[in-house]
């Protein structure tokens, strides 16, 4: 090489390596500390768009997740209203069946038309109160206007469908907003006495009483048909929370495959940069001495 001293191409050769190995000293610190292999949209422009997209689709997973969980008790509070009801209900129809003996007395039959008023009335108030977050669940407010085709839900009181019916109300159990995959709308139906036919009904004589059995046993199957609806629209919703639970596992997987730092190599990385680095300074040193040694050629 030739000995020129304008010009100390040693020297700006050293200065590249030695601001290369800065460079990547930096990145690596960078990483280690963060734990991000990707800090700035320059590390990685395509890995950034993807691990972008990822996160975004994770926050809704983590939302719709707890909608789903919302849905859930909700629907929990209205069964527990309907196991309420239940009881009543069944021992209304007890009373029933018990005045409609022959051997009580009109005085017997009065005093069990007290109780029997009384436990009606309580399913009304029960069904008229029972409520999750402001929405009255049983009073018949949700309730599908239009019955339903389908054989297994023949009473009507209950849809889960993608077009809303009436006062419905949404399920949005998706990361999106696509009808019958992301949301769907369900309708529950009015559990107070006059929904249930029982309005009018006594036990003050035999004639009554009698009548009063076949009407409650009808109210009674309206009553399990709700909560059928309602326990299989349960089942259903946690199978959903527990779909979105796995999506929202591997697409974390995913996204921090792409986003976070692997500390072994980033390790490796830092005293591979830091190295270089202290040799390319001791190099740049000697370069730059290279001008003071030509020089005593001509001293």
């Amino acid at each position: 090489m030739s000995t020129r001293i304008n010009h100390n191409m040693l020297s700006l050769s050293s200065q590249r390596a030695v601001w290369t190995s800065q460079n990547d000293l930096d990145k690596a610190v960078q990483r280690l500390s963060s734990g991000l292999r990707i800090n700035y949209a320059w590390d990685d422009p395509t890995g950034l768009g993807i691990s972008e997209r990822l996160r975004s689709s994770i926050s809704g997973m983590v939302e719709a997740e707890k909608n789903a969980t919302y849905n859930v008790n909700m629907l929990q509070t209205a069964e527990g209203a309907l196991a309420v009801i239940d009881e009543k209900l069944v021992r209304m129809r007890a009373i029933a069946v018990q005045a409609s003996n022959g051997i009580l007395t009109t005085l017997d039959r009065q005093v069990a038309n007290v109780e029997f008023q009384q436990l009606k009335s309580e399913v009304d108030r029960i069904a008229n109160t029972s409520n999750y977050n402001g929405y009255y669940l049983l009073d018949g407010s949700h309730a599908a206007t239009t019955e339903s085709t389908d054989d297994t839900l023949a009473l009507g009181y209950n849809n889960a469908s993608i077009t809303q019916d009436g006062d419905a109300i949404k399920f949005h159990i998706g990361e999106n907003n696509n009808a019958g995959t992301d949301f769907y709308y369900v309708n529950l139906g009015g559990m107070t006495a006059s929904d249930l036919g029982i309005d009018g009904l006594n036990v003050a004589d035999t004639a009554s009483a009698q009548s009063s059995i076949d009407t409650l046993i009808a109210a009674i199957n309206s009553k399990d048909t709700e909560r059928t609806f309602i326990g299989s629209m349960v089942e259903r919703l946690q199978n959903t929370i527990l779909n979105l639970k796995i999506q929202r596992e591997n697409a974390t997987a995913s996204e921090s495959q792409i986003r976070d730092a692997d500390f072994a190599e980033e390790m490796s990385n830092f005293t591979r940069s830091q190295i270089l680095m202290q040799t390319g300074v001791s190099m740049l040193s000697t370069a730059n001495s290279i001008p003071n040694i030509v020089a005593q050629l001509v001293g």
